[in-house]
């Protein structure tokens, strides 16, 4: 079984490490606030390549994350998104919204407003 995911601040980029599960959620969400309300007005990349598995928590994550960004004017981007992850945005009608914040399609294109 895999650890629960941590969160990784390198600069800009935000790195999730681990399973996206209920049992750290609420710990990784405030963890995931701080750091992006830390760097209120710049670039932020939340990188989910070394995320082993993903459930509705993965999602939930990153609504909480847009939020907070648009609230420190952060501009979100995000990398490495799950194969499972996307499929849930997909089915909840977020994909073209996810797709908006790619760092792996858009390069260094900043997106201002990162609400769904």
């Amino acid at each position: 079984m895999s650890a629960t995911a941590t969160l990784h601040p390198d600069g800009s980029r935000l790195s999730l490490r681990g399973a996206l599960d209920f049992t750290g959620a609420a710990a990784l969400r405030t963890d995931l606030q701080r750091a992006i309300a830390s760097r209120s007005g710049k670039a932020v990349t939340l990188d989910f390549s070394e995320v082993v598995r993903s459930n509705s928590v993965g999602l939930s994550l990153l609504l909480s994350a847009a939020r907070t960004a648009q609230q420190y004017q952060v501009a979100l981007q995000l990398a490495g998104l799950p194969a499972g992850l996307l499929s849930m945005a997909q089915v909840c009608g977020l994909d073209d919204w996810l797709g908006t914040l790619s760092a792996d399609e858009a390069g260094d294109r900043e997106i201002l407003n990162a609400t769904p």
